[in-house]
């Protein structure tokens, strides 16, 4: 005759059954729930990059208008001038509706580009150097660039943090249940040739 009773032997198989339950579930809550928020904090980082994007574009018109308002330009260098002010409208438009890493950076090329026109007219006449107005917008683009910079890097770093989780067992199973793509965030990019920050050159 057993010495323990029937339903104390239930109790203790329901007892191990939950043990074990909890023991595969509490590794892949906590595996997806760090997903989750490195997820997140990517789409947090990107939104960074974004803004800092916006607020670059938003600096070439009150560079456009500071330049015209020195009227020391020939004609087709104003009319460059102008231009570049249409082509800042249109990028920041589409850095607005960038959905995807590739556009956000097609974009800060091309901004690049025309920024980097900008500063060419400011090289080729000294006169602006002494306009306080365009030396205090350079100071902004200058502070503006480093953000971007920096919001660059925290987002990079924010998706080889969430690559990592992807690959890492045993959070790497998790990943492939619920569908976590270790693809699903593109890197940032610098491209020789172009996508580089603009070097702003002058003497406060």
């Amino acid at each position: 005759m057993s010495l323990i009773p029937e339903e104390l032997k239930k109790y203790a198989a329901f007892g191990i059954v939950v043990i074990v339950v909890m023991a595969i579930l509490v590794p892949i809550g906590g595996s997806y729930n760090s997903l989750v928020q490195k997820d997140v904090t990517c789409e947090q980082m990107k939104a960074n990059v974004q803004t800092a994007l916006e607020r670059r574009s938003d600096l070439v018109p009150n560079l456009v208008a500071t330049i015209e308002g020195s009227a020391i330009f020939e004609h087709d260098t104003l009319t460059d001038v102008i231009s570049a002010r249409g082509q800042a409208t249109k990028i920041k438009e589409q850095i607005a509706s960038a959905q995807t890493v590739e556009e956000l950076q097609s974009s800060q090329n091309e901004l690049s580009a025309v920024i980097g026109r900008l500063l060419l007219v400011y090289e080729q006449y000294p006169q602006l150097q002494t306009t306080t107005a365009f030396k205090e917008l350079m100071a902004q683009l200058t502070a503006t660039e480093n953000q971007i910079n920096a919001e660059r890097n925290n987002y990079n770093a924010a998706v080889t943090d969430y690559r990592v989780t992807c690959r890492a067992f045993p959070s790497v199973v998790v990943a492939r249940i619920f569908g976590f793509s270790e693809n699903k965030w593109s890197m940032f990019q610098v491209y020789e040739g172009k996508g580089e920050v603009p070097v702003v050159k002058f003497d406060l």
